[in-house]
């Protein structure tokens, strides 16, 4: 675990900016100690509330990869992450499909923090373009940049406190991940592939996610982008976690595979340098 500096006393904010409130945690950009940051604090008494926001800052605090968004600090009731500039996978989504090249490139800055995440122990559960920033607003490789763990399944914790849940996003959400298992990093796989998807085609594979969850629907929409691309995001998508890549290194090797077929590069770029020190 990497060194995260503990503050005993809730920090005063200037300049907030409110971003969303979830759960009982009040999320906003800041001004804290003359940087820009993000705050997550905790507003309710709710054990279970309090819970979920001490396990995203354990696991916060055990991650470092220049691809996942560091804790810079946390409080008992606050975490404070540095604020990347760019935006979310979201907003670059909802302005419109993303080229061969760029779809290929964000996917590999994705495998990328996976590759480390997993080798962590940890897996995130709820992966998806919300959680994705590209620094810069970049589509390419070193601009990806992994957050929000309050979902994620942490090896190194001794109690997973969302055991058994059904907690996640339907349209990203694995299917065993759906039936409440949890910890296999092969669910991540999953979520990768639904995004290579969307990037691609402009929506998600199934219109009812939920149908395909469940097992009621299979209608899956055409695959999108060009035949190279298609048996990775077949294998990444499966049913069955056996049939989907072994690893994210094992998936990031047959993007590699894919990018030679396509004559696009198989070098990933140095991540973004941003304006804080981690």
């Amino acid at each position: 675990m990497r060194d995260v500096e503990w503050i005993a006393a809730e920090q005063r904010l200037t300049g907030t900016v409110s971003v969303s409130m979830h759960g009982g945690v009040l999320t906003q950009v800041a001004n804290w100690r003359g940087q820009r940051v993000l705050v997550k604090t905790l507003l309710t008494t709710d054990p279970d509330s309090a819970a979920r926001f001490e396990h995203e800052g354990q696991v916060a605090a055990a991650l470092r990869h220049p691809l996942i968004v560091p804790l810079l600090a946390q409080s008992p009731t606050q975490l404070f992450f540095p604020l990347v500039p760019g935006g979310p996978l979201r907003e670059r989504l909802d302005a419109g499909r993303l080229t061969v090249r760029e779809a290929v490139s964000v996917l590999r800055g994705i495998l990328r923090a996976l590759v480390n995440m997993h080798a962590q122990g940890v897996v995130h559960q709820d992966l998806k373009p919300e959680n994705i920033v590209l620094a810069g607003g970049k589509t390419r490789c070193g601009a990806v940049r992994i957050i929000d763990f309050g979902m994620s399944h942490a090896r190194h914790l001794p109690l997973d406190i969302h055991s058994g849940t059904r907690m996640g996003t339907p349209h990203y959400m694995a299917p065993e991940q759906f039936q409440g298992v949890r910890g296999d990093p092969r669910s991540d796989l999953y979520s990768a592939g639904v995004i290579l998807f969307e990037a691609l085609a402009g929506h998600p594979p199934y219109e009812d996610a939920l149908g395909w969850l469940i097992g009621t629907r299979k209608e899956r929409a055409e695959l999108p982008g060009p035949p190279e691309l298609h048996p990775l995001m077949l294998g990444a998508m499966s049913r069955d976690p056996a049939g989907r890549p072994a690893s994210a290194q094992a998936m990031l090797d047959e993007l590699a595979l894919a990018c030679v077929r396509l004559g696009l590069p198989t070098l990933t770029a140095r991540p973004m340098p941003l304006p804080f020190a981690p």
